[in-house]
């Protein structure tokens, strides 16, 4: 049969139709799957809750409301030991994971915390009735609870995640046991890590610190200090990530020195708030009450140079640095005058190891108690990259502690 030419192209442009429509079903379904899978991943079948109580035998301080001081970290093992116990002699003690505080209110003291379990295996058993009825019979316990104010509901992952990133200096994955003389940062190891840049184009590190501030350094700034010129980066390892965040106000120490790097401090206010996720997540401010040991191990971070002069990171570099004493970075070999109070030295005699340009501003962090990372320093100056007797200097975070709750309320 005689079939015309205009035919023959409709047929195929009809079989070409169908067959991308085939396509698209495949990678649909492909790409549920895929998404099916990765949540699966995030949450393997866990089950959380959200809980609180009203500790009436204790009185709430000021020290509770920041999850970075000291006091807050003793009574939050405290009340998460309580809690274990709860779990740990009852019948759910093999799918009891963990409980963690996530904040501490007042009203005396309460506590609000996420309870993680493995899947329950009796589907009868009441992870409400439980809590609740060990937590009354808790007589010779420490605290005293009111037991009206017991409260315990199922949430979804995705809340327990929220809930529990509002705490400071959560990390991700784990780090490399050892910029220049780094290695790759993996995604998420450093949520707080952010990208400065101007017009576009990175420029300098910064620390998120809550969910609308971050802190740099006052230097980078030298040369532009319109807000509007300045966005920011968060929840990347990579330098060509563009999805950039406007400011709406950029705060500069009012005696800040350039030339010597006096009060080498800024602080950045967000348009809007960011919302935590696993790759965006605020760093610990350090607490005053803590002295960081000559000697300790640190770890600084950023895009900048691998070399003196060289280029930029495409990807987030890290490094293992020693806290080097005052006394001796104070020293002629070192920098000698130079050393203020408001400064800490971290890196090696020998060199090798340091942070380069485009890092500065960026945060310099110690692991501290209850396994949070705080940030002691932000990256200010030093002479060259990686030299003998020339490690990095750093604006020190306690100096400034009064300064940055003053300006940020934080």
């Amino acid at each position: 049969m005689k079939v015309s030419k205009h035919r023959n192209i409709i047929i195929a442009i009809s079989s070409i139709i169908f067959a991308l429509m085939i396509i698209a079903a495949v990678v649909s379904a492909v790409v549920i799957i895929v998404i099916q899978g990765m949540h699966n991943k995030s949450n393997p079948s866990l089950l959380y809750y959200s809980g609180s109580f009203r500790i009436l035998n204790l009185n709430y301080t000021e020290d509770y409301r920041k999850s970075s001081s000291i006091g807050y970290h003793s009574m939050a093992s405290q009340i998460e030991g309580f809690i274990d116990l709860t779990f740990n002699y009852s019948e759910l003690r093999s799918q009891f994971k963990k409980a963690q505080v996530v904040s501490l209110r007042p009203g005396s003291v309460i506590p609000e915390f996420v309870v993680t379990f493995n899947s329950l295996t009796d589907k009868n058993v009441s992870v409400q009735k439980i809590f609740s009825e060990n937590m009354r019979n808790t007589s010779m316990a420490q605290f005293s609870i009111d037991k009206n104010s017991l409260q315990l509901t199922e949430i979804t992952y995705d809340v327990a995640e929220n809930l529990v990133n509002n705490n400071c200096g959560v990390r991700g994955p784990s780090i490399s046991s050892k910029i220049v003389g780094g290695t790759d940062a993996a995604l998420g190891a450093w949520p707080w890590q952010a990208s400065l840049r101007l017009n576009g184009n990175h420029r300098c590190g910064a620390s998120l610190i809550s969910n609308t501030w971050l802190v740099s350094a006052a230097h980078c700034f030298n040369s532009n200090k319109d807000v509007n010129s300045w966005t920011v980066v968060l929840g990347t390892i990579n330098l060509s990530s563009r999805s950039e965040l406007s400011l709406r106000a950029l705060i500069i120490h009012e005696n800040y020195t350039s030339g010597i790097y006096a009060n080498d401090i800024a602080l950045l206010e967000l348009s809007s708030p960011v919302s935590f996720t696993q790759y965006i997540r605020p760093v610990c401010l350090a607490d005053p009450q803590i002295v960081v040991q000559d000697n300790s191990s640190c770890y600084v971070t950023g895009w900048g140079t691998l070399t003196d002069g060289g280029t930029l990171s495409s990807i987030l570099q890290q490094a293992e640095l020693k806290i080097i004493s005052t006394r001796s970075c104070s020293s002629a070999q070192m920098y000698a005058y130079l050393i203020k109070p408001s400064m800490v030295c971290a890196g090696y005699v020998e060199g090798n190891i340091d942070s380069c340009q485009g890092d500065s501003g960026g945060p310099l962090v110690a692991l501290q108690y209850n396994s949070r990372w705080s940030l002691i320093g932000i990256v200010s100056f030093g002479y060259g990259c990686a030299q003998k007797n020339k490690p990095g200097v750093y604006s020190r975070i306690t100096y400034f502690r009064n300064w940055i709750t003053q300006k940020s309320g934080i």
